[in-house]
């Protein structure tokens, strides 16, 4: 489905770009269109039926959950792809000229969101690497060829504090006095895509029955939502969340501004309880790894050997609760992974025609 969403925005850069050339070159400028096209309107349905769709799961399953960013990145993927259906190449109505900003700022545009899809790719890999160290400390303590519970528990506390170093220097990188970390930078250049952002008006708000406002809401989308992907990927970012200022009158803005308060409302309290990572499934596995660490370390500084059966029962119950926590955790990440891959290809495939159609029609 990714794939055919692809393939259809490119057909309809095509489409776009070449009737633009042969129109200036026809000198044909007076069919702008008057009104709305119906297949922007069902392209704004659709938009604004998917950011209500995903607030409502918010509520059931948890903001910034794993679960929620997969969804929300399904939107980013379904937006591109959307695109294609504004662009039926018998009813298009361009009047473009070799001087518009357009297609440089979504070259531009695009190019940065390569960017942010490889810091993404990054930060995905920082947590994977971190649940290797969780599975370790998990392994050891199930290891029953390993004779003596001290050394077992004892190689379980030493990837345990890995653990909580690796979240450390993720905390640290947030702190006054040192280098911004890719993730912040990441955050703060959707955030300053965001504050350029330029609502289409007038007669170029209708070109190509309403393709630059199509435009506009796949990027209001990518932006908000990548930049919920970054601040859940980060812990404890400084910045509050990216606020994006849209105008009223597309169907879906009142969606977006309503999910961007939600979300809002829910980071800023998790913040006030002193959660480390705004990823749900990832604070989680940390609140269970400094417990079960803390567990370890006491019974190894207290050499008590073998485990009375109340310290045997909470060292279990913290045990199973790491396993639960961490597999919650692992089993979204690659599926994430994949879906800000076939970002990055839908984006890469779309420069590169885009950038061949205008090389064609130039010549």
């Amino acid at each position: 489905m990714a794939q055919h969403g692809g393939a259809s925005l490119l057909a309809s850069l095509g489409a776009v770009l070449n009737l633009h050339f042969s129109l200036h070159r026809g000198g044909n400028t007076n069919n702008v269109a008057s009104k709305r096209h119906p297949v922007l309107q069902e392209f704004e349905t659709r938009l604004r039926d998917r950011l209500e769709t995903l607030k409502v799961a918010g509520e059931e399953k948890s903001f910034l959950s794993i679960d929620w960013l997969l969804q929300a990145m399904s939107i980013v993927l379904a937006t591109h792809a959307n695109v294609e259906a504004l662009i039926p190449e018998s009813q298009l109505s361009l009047s473009m000229h070799r001087d518009d900003k357009w297609v440089d700022e979504y070259l531009d545009d695009s190019a940065k969101l390569l960017d942010v899809c490889n810091i993404l790719k990054e930060g995905i890999s920082e947590v994977e690497h971190y649940q290797m160290l969780v599975q370790f400390a998990l392994h050891n303590l199930d290891n029953r060829e390993i004779s003596g519970a001290e050394l077992k528990y004892s190689r379980a506390r030493n990837a345990l504090a890995e653990c909580k170093e690796a979240i450390k220097r993720k905390d640290t990188e947030y702190r006054q006095g040192f280098p911004k970390s890719k993730l912040e930078n990441c955050s703060s250049m959707l955030r300053t895509m965001g504050d350029k952002l330029v609502t289409p008006k007038g007669e170029e708000a209708m070109k190509g029955n309403g393709f630059l406002n199509a435009i506009y809401g796949a990027k209001v989308t990518t932006i908000f939502l990548c930049g919920l992907l970054v601040t859940a990927l980060a812990c404890k970012p400084k910045r509050p969340l990216t606020n994006l200022s849209v105008a009223s009158h597309y169907k879906w803005s009142p969606a977006l501004v309503s999910l961007q308060q939600r979300v809002k409302e829910e980071t800023d309290k998790r913040k006030t309880k002193g959660s480390i990572a705004l990823l749900r499934e990832l604070d989680s596995v940390d609140a269970s790894v400094q417990r079960l660490h803390e567990i370890l370390d006491r019974h190894l500084t207290e050499k008590a050997f073998p485990l009375a059966r109340e310290q045997a029962t909470e060292l279990k119950m913290e045990v199973e609760a790491l396993r639960k926590h961490s597999a919650d955790l692992g089993y979204g990440l690659q599926p994430l992974e994949v879906q800000v891959n076939e970002l990055f290809r839908m984006l890469i495939a779309s420069r590169l025609a885009l950038l061949d159609i205008i090389s064609s029609a130039r010549t």
